[in-house]
């Protein structure tokens, strides 16, 4: 297979994830939802246990969070919606499992090679997704150095905060310094 037969093959993997988000995202009835989750295990081929361990890891917490807020409200008011409950849970969860078997599966800078512009954004977020991914390795390191026994609960949660202030501090220091430059090279007329 030719170099541009794999970004072909991969722009239209890509195109696919595209219009399923789309098309999921239209669906209603729970059902068919559950239905469309076992397909996409069904046909993601080798791996699919991993693929769903993935998807879960990835959207399972924030869902446990939503599902749980959602029945303490409805509990309160007297109205518990579960239908709603089922359809969203349903829904994020055939979202995670086609987005995290486009990752595995489709090569971005060859899906995007037809666009420059787009591989010149995929370069600047995959920069900064390292760049995070860098200072949380640092402050894991730095807390496991300063410490000899486990950290309880609270301090994980206290040094999670920390590494989201200094993400929140670094990306508006950067977001000032790009604003920066840009109007000094005039591209922001205010």
């Amino acid at each position: 297979m030719t170099i541009t037969q794999l970004r072909v093959q991969h722009r239209h993997r890509l195109l696919a994830w595209l219009i399923s988000v789309v098309v999921v995202t239209f669906v209603h009835h729970v059902p068919t939802l559950l239905v469309g989750s076992a397909l996409v295990l069904l046909v993601s081929g080798s791996g699919r246990t991993r693929l769903a361990w993935q998807a879960l890891r990835t959207v399972g917490p924030v869902l446990l969070l939503i599902s749980s807020g959602w029945l303490v409200m409805g509990a309160l008011s007297g109205d518990v919606n579960a239908q709603a409950l089922l359809l969203i849970n349903a829904r994020v969860a055939l979202l995670a499992l086609l987005t995290t078997w486009m990752v595995r599966d489709v090569n971005l800078a060859q899906a995007l090679s037809a666009w420059p512009a787009a591989q010149r954004w995929l370069i600047i977020v995959r920069g900064q997704i390292r760049l995070f991914r860098r200072l949380a390795s640092d402050h894991r390191l730095a807390r496991r150095s300063r410490s000899s026994v486990r950290p309880t609960l609270r301090q994980r949660y206290l040094g999670a905060a920390a590494v989201s202030l200094a993400a929140l501090d670094k990306a508006v220091h950067n977001a000032e310094t790009v604003t920066q430059a840009m109007r000094s090279r005039g591209a922001l007329h205010d």
